[in-house]
């Protein structure tokens, strides 16, 4: 495939801080960098560091000489002087394309591109099912300025049951929505889970690992609850990494479950990955939105087993119904923690399913990946 050295992209997203969409730009850009592309990110959530650390994400921007422009508001009509920033950074920088994460960053491109008289295509992405816009209350006019701005795009998912639930709830056309998976950096992960845990763990005692950002949709009561009942019956510890508003509240549910000694919460951490390869397992036990959860194939490819709920349709298309890890619904305790007890209680079945895991993440690294999502990137273009 040639080289691009005259293409220049513009990436609007609303956050750069720890989440899922920041691992895809983490991958993303540079790749695209290294093909050839003039790249620029605009943002307006930017932590300079997390945990007291140097946010990775702007880390691995500033090596690849990508300019991250922080678009600031005030007031009234954010969104529009958003919109009104990206369309002069697009004239600016020469952008032949934006591409742009979640509801908040595609209202501000796609408002960017009638701005624009419509001169510069878009490609929006969206990581979370439809259902979360009820959940987190999303206002109803960014929802109807969506339905109304969205035709005007072509909207990339990650998944192929995402495509069609998205598709169905904006009111697409079926040919300006496609599938295209989160790229994963499969080698890099693996080479860099050999490194140490910091902070530690304790290595006498088998330990489950789970990770996000610490806010009630990721269903943390439920794993601390999980995770209490198949305590009171052998050793065993759990590291929770993830920094957010519901920390005091976790804190306080650990206290009332008597797990205090047992749960390690250590916060942001810039390699996960350590944590993921030492555990006996994974859980992903998030209430509702994870359409791709990056974080579940990241797991996978450290080689261990996981375990994730039914939250949407993400997992169980990852792990293809339940043959590369274990699935239960959403809330469901009881389930979770025979889960765990499996996993730690069947030799035979971790193997399988690690084994399977690991595989299985091989078909979302960034060179399985990426030229496809270079290829849609070109369709735009041409």
């Amino acid at each position: 495939m040639a080289r691009h050295d005259r293409r220049g992209l513009l990436f609007v997203t609303p956050w750069l801080r720890d989440g899922g969409i920041e691992r895809v730009i983490q991958v993303t850009v540079p790749w695209l960098v290294r093909r050839g592309y003039r790249c620029e990110v605009a943002s307006w959530n930017v932590s300079g560091h997390l945990s007291g650390r140097p946010n990775p994400v702007l880390a691995t921007l500033q090596a690849a000489a990508v300019p991250v422009r922080v678009l600031r508001a005030y007031g009234r009509f954010k969104l529009f002087q958003r919109a009104v920033r990206v369309a002069g950074l697009a004239l600016r920088s020469r952008a032949d394309l934006i591409v742009s994460y979640e509801l908040e960053g595609n209202l501000v491109a796609l408002l960017a591109r009638r701005l624009l008289l419509g001169r510069v295509p878009v490609m929006t992405q969206t990581h979370n099912a439809s259902s979360i816009h009820a959940e987190v209350g999303t206002s109803r006019t960014w929802l109807r300025l969506a339905r109304r701005l969205y035709p005007d795009a072509m909207m990339v998912l990650p998944s192929d049951s995402m495509a069609a639930d998205s598709a169905r709830f904006f009111g697409l056309d079926g040919t300006r929505v496609v599938t295209v998976h989160n790229p994963l950096a499969v080698a890099s992960i693996r080479e860099r889970s050999k490194e140490s845990c910091d902070p530690p763990v304790e290595a006498s005692r088998p330990f489950l690992v789970g990770c996000g950002r610490l806010v009630p949709m990721k269903g943390f009561y439920d794993l601390l609850d999980a995770f209490a009942e198949v305590r009171r019956e052998r050793q065993l510890g759990l590291v929770i990494l993830g920094e957010g508003p519901e920390r005091m509240n976790l804190r306080d549910r650990i206290r009332a479950l008597q797990i205090g000694d047992d749960v390690l919460m250590p916060g942001f951490t810039v390699n996960p990955w350590s944590y993921f390869a030492r555990a006996s397992a994974f859980v992903l036990s998030s209430r509702y939105g994870e359409a791709f959860p990056m974080v579940l194939v990241e797991a996978m490819a450290c080689g261990i087993p996981v375990i994730a709920s039914r939250c949407e349709w993400g997992p169980e298309e990852i792990l293809e119904n339940g043959e590369d890890g274990l699935l239960f619904d959403p809330g469901d305790v009881g389930t979770l923690a025979q889960h765990i007890r499996t996993v730690l209680d069947s030799p035979s079945v971790g193997s399988r399913l690690l084994q399977a895991a690991s595989r299985r993440a091989e078909e979302f690294a960034e060179e399985i990946v990426m030229p496809e999502m270079e290829r849609r990137i070109e369709e735009l273009l041409d």
